[in-house]
């Protein structure tokens, strides 16, 4: 019984890793147990739902900044 590969026209794409000056750190995303999205994105900023007491806390990162470092002290809305 001889199995069969479906073609894929994406077989050959890879990508490459972000650099570390090309990302956020520090941010500390929730422990919630629920299926959720945990971050929404579009071409100006990208939102990320935070870890906080009282809940419905997250971030609101502008992607043209990158790089940088997100203090605990962060406003988190």
């Amino acid at each position: 019984m001889a199995f069969r590969v479906r073609s894929s026209k994406f077989r050959h794409v890879f990508g490459n890793g972000a650099k570390k000056e090309q990302c956020y750190d520090n941010i500390k995303i929730t422990k919630n147990a629920h299926d959720s999205n945990y971050c929404a994105v579009n071409p100006k900023f990208v939102a990320v739902v935070t870890e906080s007491a009282g809940g419905g806390a997250f971030l609101l990162l502008p992607l043209e900044r990158v790089k940088f470092r997100i203090f605990m002290s962060t406003a988190a809305i």
